[in-house]
């Protein structure tokens, strides 16, 4: 299982906050990132009750970033 956590943008030197974090029961790293991105792209980018998030970083179930994708990296 793995965890996606949207986050905003990192000010300099420090770490990004988590906007939202989802469990999923996805174990393969790639098609979480893929999820997530379409998440991001579908989703998160539209709602309003919340910050819109820069990014996301997917973590495994011991809670190390196993990948992380943010738009300045598209």
């Amino acid at each position: 299982m793995l965890v996606i956590e949207f986050v905003g943008a990192a000010p300099e030197g420090m770490n990004a906050q988590v906007i939202d974090r989802m469990n999923t029961d996805i174990s393969d790293v790639r098609k979480a990132v893929t999820h997530a991105k379409s998440l991001f792209s579908n989703v998160i980018v539209q709602r309003k009750h919340k910050p819109l998030p820069h990014g996301f970083r997917i973590l495994d179930s011991d809670g190390r970033e196993v990948a992380s994708w943010s738009i300045d990296d598209s």
